[in-house]
């Protein structure tokens, strides 16, 4: 078992709990969820300051897309995916059937710049727990396999697969 949490990456950059509450924590979620509006250039920077916090173990469903409601943030996922794979920060892929993030051009270049994924319903109850399957297809479409999703590892490989606590 695990203690964890889903913190909100705000407009700056920076997080939306103290680091003195994140350092208690095995795992540190960070996610964009407000200002998605921001342009190219202030998302990707929003978004690489976040991933220099060093207790962020995840980044979250990168884009922020919900299909066919919601177009997914400017970003340059390049970028993001290149310097998560640099600091050992794992990218989630988001198996909710509404928003299937990262894609799978997406996954594809994370694992080829040499990134780690990790896999997720975004189940806010029991009942979503099924839906991993649509996941796992989009997973299957960028070439992935158990290997490549470190939450497919026992409890230690699992962590040993994110970056190391601060």
């Amino acid at each position: 078992m695990f203690t964890g949490i889903e913190v909100d990456i705000l407009a700056d950059g920076t997080l939306d709990l103290a680091d003195e509450v994140l350092a208690q924590l095995d795992v540190v979620i960070a996610s964009v969820h407000t200002r998605l509006e921001q342009s190219r250039e202030e998302m990707t920077a929003r978004v690489l300051r976040a991933l220099e916090n060093p207790y962020v173990r995840i980044l979250g469903h990168p884009t922020g897309r919900l299909l066919l409601r919601r177009e997914p943030v400017a970003l340059d996922m390049s970028a993001v995916l290149r310097r998560a794979a640099e600091l050992g920060v794992a990218v989630e892929h988001n198996a909710a059937p509404e928003r299937l993030d990262l894609n799978d051009r997406d996954l594809r270049l994370a694992k080829e710049m040499g990134g780690r994924m990790v896999i997720s319903s975004d189940s806010h109850d029991a009942r979503n727990l099924g839906r991993m399957q649509f996941g796992v297809t989009q997973l299957r479409r960028a070439w992935l396999g158990a290997e490549d999703v470190l939450n497919t590892r026992d409890a230690e490989g699992f962590l040993a697969g994110l970056r190391a606590r601060a």
